[in-house]
């Protein structure tokens, strides 16, 4: 099953629709309803292949990258494979599911929609068992007394107070809003509606044969018979014209044929749809290359193009991620030992086969690393005698002048 698929089944419900008048409705959703039918929904944003492309980029280079749980002690760091958290964030959160798919799913919600919201379900001992995303549409951020709950209202309509500890809150961002944020696809609806509507007109024009609408017009008068049976004959014509390719339509010479339409290269179709997708992958922050723009792309330096992706792109999300759950998942004793929540992201990192050699290389030689170490990284088992440091030269002169002095 899609990441798509995966959040179609999960908003396709709503238990707590705006519909209902017993749901206090604020300015806020009071906008975003009225507005709803005349902008960008969520949904048909999503149907544009270039918002499509956008939030698969940023959900599946997430959900790639590995999630540990670590544990500093002292100057030494490891990963806590004891904590309960450690499987459920780095395989499995629940029995339905893999860390996997729960990331890619949570973080496409939050790109679409503006907010991705998982229950944490503790034991009696205050240890984390299991996470469960739910419905964002289900779920309402309250504040009162200065805390933050959640109202969650389940499927068969019983509502639930959840304490701000016990739901994971990934937000997207939105300008003024704290507790809930907007959708990235409603904020930028009108770039989003162009090239809709570029879309719209393409399907339109091609779905007719390629071919530009006009009007007939005749030189003289007809009868109501003959009109009968022209407009029998033109719609015969029009059919076989949008099933058949290189046909060509005689008329009397009675009639005469006016095109009503501007042709697409004189209203710059192609163009429009080159800056509409690149405006939305601007919109996403999203490389233009990666959603197969290519128009001004170069492959250089593919090294340069990760590490752009990886600070720009990429580590926002992983900074809220990381943030919302060191927040959530650990109490204030777990957090003062030492654990913490950290995505690996030397994967977005990895270098051509030429350039990684060479960082290998400079790590030997410099001493911050041996020979079996680097043997891990490659996935490759120890070999005796490689685990001692090796310092080039020109280091171990500079160490002995130090030492000298």
């Amino acid at each position: 099953m899609s990441i798509f698929s995966n959040v179609k089944n999960l908003l396709s419900k709503r238990a707590d629709p705006l519909e209902n008048p017993q749901n206090p409705l604020d300015f806020d959703d009071l906008t975003d309803f009225f507005n709803s039918y005349s902008s960008v929904s969520e949904e048909a944003g999503m149907k544009l292949s270039a918002v499509y492309s956008c939030i698969n980029v940023l959900s599946s280079n997430l959900a790639q990258l590995p999630l540990h749980v670590m544990r500093r002690n002292g100057k030494n760091v490891e990963r806590a494979t004891d904590h309960p958290a450690y499987d459920l964030l780095h395989l499995e959160p629940n029995a339905l599911t893999s860390s996997y798919d729960w990331r890619e799913t949570s973080q496409a919600i939050t790109v679409a929609w503006g907010n991705s919201l998982t229950k944490i379900k503790r034991n009696k001992r205050g240890e984390i068992e299991s996470l469960h995303l739910s419905n964002p549409h289900n779920i309402e951020p309250v504040l009162k007394g200065g805390r933050l709950y959640y109202r969650f209202v389940n499927a068969n309509g019983d509502v639930e107070a959840l304490e701000s500890q016990e739901v994971l809150h990934v937000r997207a961002f939105s300008a003024g809003k704290q507790m809930w944020s907007k959708s990235v696809i409603r904020q930028n609806a009108d770039a989003i509606s162009l090239g809709q509507q570029a879309v719209n007109y393409g399907n339109n024009f091609f779905s007719g044969g390629g071919r530009p609408t006009g009007i007939l017009s005749a030189k003289g008068d007809m009868s109501s018979d003959q009109f009968t049976k022209f407009v029998a004959f033109w719609n015969k014509v029009k059919s076989q014209l949008r099933t058949e390719d290189n046909k060509t339509v005689l008329l009397p010479n009675q009639l005469e044929y006016k095109s009503i339409t501007i042709p697409p290269e004189d209203a710059q179709f192609i163009d429009s749809r080159k800056l509409s997708r690149s405006e939305i992958a601007g919109i996403f922050n999203v490389p233009a290359h990666m959603i197969n723009d290519l128009e001004k792309a170069s492959f250089s330096n593919i090294t340069e193009s990760s590490i752009n992706f990886l600070r720009y792109t990429m580590m926002p999300w992983i900074v809220r991620w990381e943030q919302e759950m060191n927040r959530k998942i650990f109490t204030s004793a777990e957090r003062k030992a030492g654990y913490y929540v950290q995505f690996n992201v030397k994967g977005l990192l990895r270098a051509t086969p030429k350039e990684q050699s060479e960082i290998y290389s400079k790590a030997i030689q410099d001493g911050y690393m041996n020979r079996n170490e680097i043997r891990s990284l490659e996935d490759l088992n120890p070999v005796d005698g490689l685990d001692e440091f090796l310092i080039s030269v020109n280091a171990s002169q500079s160490i002995n002048g130090d030492s000298n002095e």
